[in-house]
């Protein structure tokens, strides 16, 4: 229940911030796939390595699509979907909710296109059940990121936004008759596509 407030309070946040620079903004939607490797951890027994894969969906937002400016603040807030294959082949699915915040710095800005990179933070809380046992973890990640944005004439802009992010999880692992403690360490590379529609007070 704490992480899940947490998670709760990071959305208000981010979500409060976005509202206060509605009026020179954009907002749409995007896709998202993804994938990488890590370590899983079971309570007791030694790690073992697996290989991800991530793909999702959802709503996001940018403070500064077109706007002149160096600085813009990107939110993506959705559904993942995370599977987890262990070396025999084996594999764990897991969905929930997304949430990435991603810093960035205008590096080229033109009337119809920006490309910017930073820092970016991501929460996740995924969820899933395997055999009888139900999985409940809690991921946060950290990780550079590259975006690009093409700016169409009229309110709409493509986007294109690649990174790499270094998460951890932790949670529960729960059985008819008890529970372990999980942990996966798991690095991965994501591509990110957005249609985004711009207010009027974005333009360069």
């Amino acid at each position: 229940m704490k992480k899940f407030l947490v998670l709760v309070a990071c959305f208000i946040m981010v979500v409060g911030f976005g509202i206060s620079r509605a009026n020179a903004a954009g907002f749409g939607f995007y896709g998202t796939v993804g994938s990488g490797s890590g370590d899983f951890t079971f309570e007791g027994s030694p790690a073992f390595d697996v290989d991800t894969t991530h793909s999702g969906a959802g709503f996001v937002f940018d403070s500064a699509v077109a706007r002149d400016t160096l600085f813009n603040y990107q939110l993506n807030l959705g559904y993942d979907k995370f599977t987890l294959e262990d070396p025999t082949g084996d594999e764990l699915e897991l969905s929930g909710l997304m949430i990435s915040n991603a810093f960035g710095f205008g590096v080229v800005r033109t009337e119809g296109f920006r490309m910017w990179l930073g820092p970016e933070i991501r929460l996740a809380w995924a969820s899933g059940s395997k055999n009888v046992t139900d999985y409940d973890l809690f991921g946060l990640g950290f990780g550079p990121a590259l975006g690009m944005n093409f700016n169409l004439p009229g309110p709409v802009t493509l986007a294109l936004k690649v990174g790499y992010q270094i998460i951890n999880y932790s949670g529960e692992a729960n059985t008819p008759y008890t529970w372990y403690d999980v942990d996966v360490k798991e690095k991965m590379a994501y591509v990110n596509l957005s249609l985004m529609f711009r207010s009027s007070g974005d333009t360069f």
